[in-house]
């Protein structure tokens, strides 16, 4: 660890100390405490320079701060002694502070310090402290331990996991964890209640996690559809495709969060578009279209309503709102400035149609299947589409995404896994799918689509033609996400 990160570290640690000493102590207005709430908050800024958030874990009688491990050092030996009995009494695993703790009032920051002390009181600390929370509308802390605990112990009689396989589980959890949290904040917003983005910063953290570390689990996951839930699963879908392109073009990790911020929220103005529009069975008229257009709008004044930094909401507003516009601007909204759409919002459009023009709607009972929504989109290159980033989509997914179901030569069906060794990328690394008897079907074996016949030097398998997964039930990240 870089020195300066550790010493910067270890002040965090005495100051976050310090305030919850003063403030079990000292009443409002005292100097000492109104002086050390000042210092927190200007050690956080420091912090939070390269990150979003700060965390502070505690774990087998260690201390992590952005996950980094405390170095042991005997002139801070009574001070981590210290946080790891706080934290013990109140079942704590772990706080995660938000870049929103500089813009509140001296007196939350108090609030929390007392709720944080009072915690160690109560029957259940853990669960009160949350409440508490939740209660008093502070939304730039949060408790971090359901994140941590997320993935299941595993039972020691059976096989363990490899990394891959944990990769797996980790992904499918955070998914649903992201499903989560964008339907809690809808729901805040429903009720008019507020709504902060603490559990989508962390949960787009983890899936850039993944992004950096194995493109083809994530890609693999963005093809869940969910009829029911389409608004909320297409919008974790963009958002990790357009963080999949963004890593592609080269843009930095902190660019990727807020890049899959935007594709997390950027369809929250349909929260403000009436319920029975969303929902019509049929194509809409232009009137209805016209209301669901705002939509854009809508997401916007959302955006700048929710619990969050200020120089945060003023960096991910403009592609929600750009990225209906198309590259042309020929799009929605119109506006009377003609400056190209920003790259945020060109990253936005692509991963939105694509996701939009491959699920399942309900005013339409089939969809295009992956290749052909590239096609089609192809075909649109440089009027509804940036032509470099649209190309760069296409090398990232391939000619045939992950997830594409083929029908086969030989008959069977077939899932895509990975793009294979040909270099055209029209013959990919497949799993088989066997039919279960009972309409279903069980995971095959994995066959490269390249492979040729030892004597003749034929093709094993020939693809037949493309099928929507929806057409026969099949969910493929169940399959490419098994372990």
């Amino acid at each position: 660890m870089n020195q300066e990160i550790g010493k910067l570290n270890e002040h965090f640690l005495k100051t976050f100390n310090r305030l919850v000493y003063l403030t079990k102590i000292h009443q409002v207005n005292n100097p000492l405490l109104m002086e050390c709430i000042v210092i927190f908050k200007k050690v956080v800024g420091r912090l939070l320079e390269e990150d979003d958030y700060i965390t502070i874990q505690v774990s087998r009688g260690n201390i992590f701060i952005q996950d980094e491990k405390l170095l042991y050092r005997r002139e801070i030996a009574k001070l981590v002694n210290n946080i790891l009995q706080y934290f013990e009494k109140r079942d704590l695993q772990g706080l995660c502070f938000y870049a929103a703790v500089q813009e509140v009032s001296d007196k939350e920051v108090m609030d929390f310090g007392r709720i944080l002390n009072e915690s160690e009181q109560q029957k259940d600390p853990l669960n009160w402290f949350v409440e508490q929370l939740e209660n008093q509308g502070i939304v730039w802390v949060e408790n971090i331990h359901e994140q941590d605990a997320q993935l299941t112990e595993q039972d020691p009689e059976t096989e363990p996991l490899d990394q891959e396989q944990l990769r797996k589980v980790k992904a499918k959890e955070s998914y649903f964890y992201a499903l989560n949290s964008i339907k809690e904040v809808a729901e805040k917003i429903t009720s008019q209640k507020k709504a902060g983005v603490r559990k989508a910063l962390r949960v787009i953290q983890n899936m850039v996690d993944f992004v950096m570390e194995d493109e083809s689990i994530v890609l693999g996951i963005s093809t869940i559809r969910d009829y029911d839930d389409y608004t909320f699963t297409h919008s974790i879908n963009v958002a990790i495709l357009s963080m999949c392109l963004g890593r592609r073009i080269g843009i930095s990790r902190t660019s990727l969060h807020r890049l899959g911020i935007c594709g997390l929220f950027h369809d929250l103005g349909k929260l403000d578009i009436p319920v029975e529009i969303i929902r019509l069975p049929r194509k809409l008229s232009k009137s209805e279209f016209d209301v669901v257009k705002k939509h854009t709008i809508y997401s916007v004044a959302q955006i700048i309503k929710l619990q969050a930094a200020r120089g945060l909401k003023s960096k991910i507003l403009l592609p929600p709102f750009e990225h209906h516009m198309k590259y042309d601007l020929s799009g929605y909204p119109q506006t009377p400035q003609k400056k190209p759409v920003s790259l945020f919002g060109r990253i936005l459009t692509i991963a939105d149609v694509f996701d939009a023009i491959t699920s399942p709607r309900n005013y339409r009972s089939t969809a295009l299947t992956q290749d052909q929504a590239l096609g089609y989109m192809l075909d649109h290159s440089g009027t509804d589409f940036d032509p470099s980033l649209l190309k760069a989509f296409i090398n990232m997914l391939g000619v045939y995404p992950i997830g594409s179901l083929l029908e086969l030569d030989t008959g069977e069906l077939a899932l895509v896994v990975e793009a294979g060794k040909a270099v055209d990328g029209t013959r990919p690394k497949v799993v088989l799918l066997a039919a279960d008897g009972q309409g279903g079907y069980t995971k095959g074996g994995v066959m490269d689509l390249d492979e040729r016949d030892a004597q003749s030097g034929v093709f094993r398998r020939n693809i037949v033609k493309s099928l929507h997964p929806s057409t026969h039930g099949i969910q493929p990240a169940e399959f490419l996400l098994q372990i």
